[in-house]
């Protein structure tokens, strides 16, 4: 396996330490513009990983091929990095806008909130997750919150008028270590490059508990009309 990790900081370093403890042959690419955060991970695991000192997003841009040359992409940057890729991708061209995530998904947890470009983060606890979370299926092993299904797979579910929602699911790795192939990239991409204006794509990077959403459009929307959930399944 060779896994991309993308940010040298406190998480991409966890990811680089656990991962390499349960497979020994395994094989890393860690990606960070500041030279002292790659120093600072390579006391840890100095032989069996290349050590590339660019943008996580312009690397990923830039060297993300067919086939892909890795195995899973991790994403330990303080970006959605699948929005942020797509945007810099022959898909999305200068018409696209990035708009306000719709209200609607604000109900689908009990904690969200919003970033500078209208992006809705999303979270199942209310509390702080330990960082070696085992993330099992049923349910929230800190609050004993059970739940019907995966947060990735509650938001392929939802229904939005006007909105299609994209989805890729993060799988844990490793304790509290998730990512994703590299292909759910590439797809991501397809589907949008074969959108035909108006197009609006709600972009989801989610794992059992926490994601993150962005909105992208393509054509004329009265923004101050935002669509709402005819329901889930």
């Amino acid at each position: 396996m060779v896994y991309l990790i993308l940010g040298a900081g406190k998480f991409g370093r966890l990811a680089l330490k656990r991962l390499a403890w349960k497979e020994a042959a395994a094989k890393f690419v860690v990606v960070d513009q500041e030279a002292r955060a790659l120093k600072e991970a390579q006391a840890l695991n100095p032989e069996s990983a290349t050590w590339i000192e660019a943008e996580a997003v312009a690397y990923l841009a830039e060297n993300l091929s067919a086939p892909p040359p890795w195995s899973w992409v991790l994403p330990m940057v303080p970006v959605h990095v699948a929005y942020a890729w797509l945007r810099r991708t022959a898909a999305v061209g200068p018409d696209w806008q990035t708009l306000p995530v719709p209200s609607a998904l604000e109900a689908v947890v009990p904690v969200s909130f919003r970033g500078q470009e209208g992006q809705l983060y999303l979270s199942r606890a209310r509390h702080l997750c330990p960082d070696d979370c085992p993330e099992p299926p049923e349910g929230c092993p800190v609050s004993g919150i059970r739940w019907e299904r995966p947060l990735f797979e509650e938001l392929q579910r939802m229904s939005l008028p006007g909105w299609r929602v994209l989805v890729i699911p993060s799988e844990q790795l490793a304790p509290g270590i998730g990512g994703y192939r590299p292909e759910l990239l590439q797809t991501l991409a397809e589907e949008v490059a074969q959108a035909d204006p108006p197009a609006f794509f709600l972009i989801v990077t989610a794992c059992r508990c926490h994601g993150v959403v962005h909105a992208l459009g393509h054509g004329q929307r009265a923004l101050s009309r935002e669509p709402h959930a005819e329901g889930r399944e």
